[in-house]
């Protein structure tokens, strides 16, 4: 332990002189060792919290004058100082048995924690780790002025620890999060930057640069960082494969808006002064270095990424047996003690207290693990932003779609019990989990898909050769729906083999259970969805029902008990998307719902939410009137088989949705769920689909039918007590919201036009005549909404 003598007399004067130094310039004490003298001698010469922080406050200045000393670690001051911070931070004891009450080490991590930080601990680790920025070193090589680092090995490696310090305190610590504003400054965000050129800082460095980017407010502008490209273009694929966790969150949009959920508070931020979307600027910069997506794709799609083992039934048993395998080797591989070449930050770390700094094999692993998750991740988010047409085109021409074809072939996707009826599973998880390393990245991978499929002029990339022909020839009778861009696919860039990534995903889909391990069988339902997304495909919807898919998740909501919201909607969407103004999918759907019994199960399941039905609602409303507008009643004739007797019957879903006070209900229903407060992206679709049954009803020129039939509902329900235009008067306001969210100028319309077949100059007269302020007007919500009752007599 260091003593404290020296600096008791020398540190600080009078507790006056110092009060009255602060008066004149403002500025006070900043450092412990800057106290008064009267007041040092009053801790307690035991407070190793105080000890270390005298110590490293006296190592911080020296530092700066002998960053090219080398010396043993094992001797080396600074080195063993730091040790011993992280030490107090770490825990050496194994974890705390289920139903045993001991106490832990974790009380004391956080005392450690909260006083360092009190003490002013982190400024001096800042003012250690920045001090090659402070004085800049007075010579260097003609190999360093090269380099993106210029720093010695034991500079690095000291920095390296601190870092690790740093990272530690943010995650032991349970009060309010040390990271300080000299972190997050434009200085120190730069110099963690160029720390990542190094193996020895990477690790530690990354990791503390996300932690502080995911506490500030803002998000940072990559701009700011010098230097950027020639960052990119010097880290490896390993390196740049965790550098995304750091693009991750500069590119993501989950930061940018004060209000996650609210669509009318995202709006009223982005029309505010100032507003900057900095996400689609980071976006901008990231893809004007050529070399990127063509790297990541290339670590995303390399299929040597896990390990398989014959005979294993689950990716969870491979990887058990790949990591046993690799511990086993490591316990006989000799160990340096503490030497510099084999440190790397992050990943070697003291096995006990006081020991050698040695490289952990089950970290290094878990680094392992992460890395293809966050690549997968990233490529995701490019495909989210205002440029995404332009990614997706340069996706397709990197030959993603035949790369994550083959990736996904090396996916196990059902975990099986093993002959001895027993199932390797992660601690702390039930016997029937079905967790594993690989189920990251198994949902990352589809939500890559269902974002490269997004309305996307490449989504048939996703078939075979053969499947495509097969495409063809449906098309050749797809009449009005027929597509037009099909001889324009470069079949090199298509799925190789028999089977496409769609195929693939629908037998696994099929196959796999609607309570499958986190939310999987949604991912699978979306990554199908977004493929007919766009422009209805009569030909992609028949390819699809061929495989059986409409059968599969019709059967499902009508069989099985669905209680998970998420799986719901997701088959509900799907659904939806599958029998878009096509009649075969209508008879193929009446076919499924053979009894009374059924179609009413089915009807419930709808009912039960409609937040998550009302895609499929609005599909069903779309598809009757264009079945109307292509042969009215001769349409409807054709639509079902005949029946046991001979006799033709309506298709039991168009009689449904084609009843008008069934049309009056759920539109009533709809808006009273939703409100401009409560608008999300998740239900701001509720809204779409009101439009849509009043558009129908506008061009029949039946508008105020459905508007006087609202009222009278209303009234009925509230039986004319004040405050009965409240239904109506919310409607309005979300018709006013609805201008606001798709009439500015950074809202791409498009998707609603295609998606609906409505032409979106139809959507905007639509609403303009209902939001009309001229309550004279049988078209206008104003018309029939009553005036509120005044409270004065005269």
């Amino acid at each position: 332990m260091f003593p404290r003598e020296r600096w008791r007399s020398e540190a600080g004067r009078s507790a006056f002189r110092l009060q009255s130094e602060v008066q004149y310039t403002g500025r006070g004490p900043v450092r412990l060792t800057q106290l008064p003298r009267h007041l040092l001698r009053n801790i307690p010469e035991g407070n190793d919290v105080v000890d270390i922080i005298f110590t490293m406050d006296r190592l911080s200045v020296q530092h700066l004058g002998d960053k090219n000393a080398i010396s043993d670690p094992n001797s080396d001051e600074s080195f063993i100082e730091l040790k011993k911070v992280l030490n107090m931070l770490m825990s050496f004891e194994p974890r705390r048995a289920p139903g045993n009450d001991a106490p832990t080490t974790d009380e004391s991590q956080d005392k450690f924690a909260r006083s360092f930080t009190e003490l002013g601990g982190v400024k001096i680790l800042v003012r250690f780790l920045m001090s090659g920025t402070l004085i800049p070193r007075s010579a260097l090589t003609r190999a360093e002025k090269k380099s993106v680092i210029s720093e010695s090995a034991r500079t690095l490696r000291l920095k390296s620890l601190i870092l690790e310090i740093l990272i530690k305190l943010n995650t032991v610590y349970d009060g309010k999060k040390p990271i300080s504003k000299e972190l997050s400054c434009d200085e120190t965000m730069n110099y963690l930057f160029t720390l990542l050129a190094s193996k020895k800082t990477f690790v530690n460095a990354c990791q503390l640069v996300e932690d502080i980017l995911q506490h500030r407010r803002e998000v940072l502008d990559l701009h700011s960082i010098a230097n950027l490209r020639t960052l990119v273009g010097c880290l490896d694929d390993s390196q740049l494969a965790n550098f995304c966790r750091i693009l991750a969150v500069a590119i993501s949009d989950l930061d940018i808006y004060e209000n996650k959920s609210s669509l009318f508070a995202q709006n009223k931020q982005k029309r505010s002064k100032g507003f900057v979307n900095v996400r689609d600027i980071n976006q901008e910069l990231l893809l004007s270095i050529p070399e990127l997506l063509p790297r990541l794709v290339q670590i995303a799609i390399n299929k040597e990424y896990t390990p398989r083992y014959r005979g294993m039934p689950s990716e969870l048993d491979c990887w058990m047996e790949w990591i046993d395998n690799q511990m086993a080797d490591e316990v006989y591989e000799p160990q340096a003690a503490d030497d510099f070449d084999d440190f790397i930050g992050g990943v070697s770390e003291p096995t006990s207290d006081g020991s050698p700094m040695v490289a952990q094999q089950a970290l290094t692993i878990t680094e392992e693990l992460v890395q293809r998750v966050e690549v997968v991740y990233v490529l995701g988010l490019f495909l989210l932003g205002k440029h995404r047409k332009k990614v997706q085109r340069k996706l397709a021409e990197l030959k993603l779609a035949s790369g994550l074809s083959e990736l996904f072939d090396q996916f196990i996707w059902k975990c099986q019990v093993s002959r001895s009826q027993t199932r390797n599973r992660l601690r702390g998880h039930n016997s029937s989990c079905e967790c594993s390393p690989e189920v990251a990245l198994k949902i990352q991978f589809l939500r890559l898909v269902h974002s490269f499929c997004d309305h996307s002029d490449y989504k048939h990339l996703l078939l075979s050769k053969s499947e495509l022909n097969e495409v063809k020839k449906i098309n050749l009778r797809a009449g009005g729906l027929a597509l037009q861009s099909l001889d324009n696919i470069n079949k090199q860039l298509m799925c190789k083999g028999s089977r496409g990534l769609l195929t693939k995903i629908v037998e696994v889909m099929k196959k796999e259970p609607t309570t499958s391990t986190f939310r999987l069988w949604f991912w699978l339902a979306r990554a199908v969805e977004s493929y007919l997304r766009g422009d209805t495909s009569y030909c992609d919807q028949i390819f699809l029902m061929r495989r059986g898919l409409l059968t599969h998740v019709a059967s499902n909501i009508v069989e099985n008990e669905i209680r998970h919201k998420e799986i719901l909607q997701s088959s509900f969407d799907l659904l939806g998307e599958l029998i878009k103004f096509n009649i075969e999918a209508f008879k193929a759907f009446d076919a499924i719902l053979t009894t009374e019994q059924k179609f009413e199960k089915f009807v419930t399941m709808v009912n039960r939410s409609l937040v998550d039905s009302n895609m499929f609602i609005r599909s069903l409303v779309l598809s009757l009137e264009h079945f109307r507008s292509e042969g009215s009643e001769k349409a409807l004739t054709l639509l079902v088989p005949e029946g046991e007797k001979g006799e033709k019957k309506e298709s039991k879903l168009v009689n449904y949705i084609g009843d008008f006070s069934r049309q009056l209900d759920y539109l009533y229903k709809l808006i009273n769920i939703i409100s401009v407060q409560n608008l999300t992206q998740e239900n701001v679709s509720c809204l779409n689909t009101t439009l849509v049954f009043l558009m129908f009803a506008n061009k029949r020129s039946q508008l105020p039918r459905y508007l006087q039939a609202l009222k009278d509902e209303q009234d009925d329900a509230l039986e004319n007590v004040n405050g009965s235009s409240s239904v109506l008067q919310n409607f309005r306001d979300l018709l006013i919201f609805w201008q606001d969210h798709y009439l500015h100028k950074d809202k791409d319309c498009s998707a609603l036009e295609k998606s609906s077949k409505i032409s979106f100059a139809y959507w905007k007269t639509t609403v303009s005549m209902l939001v009309s302020e001229d309550n004279s007007l049988p078209t206008s919500v104003s018309f029939y909404i009553n005036p509120m009752p005044s409270d004065r007599t005269n």
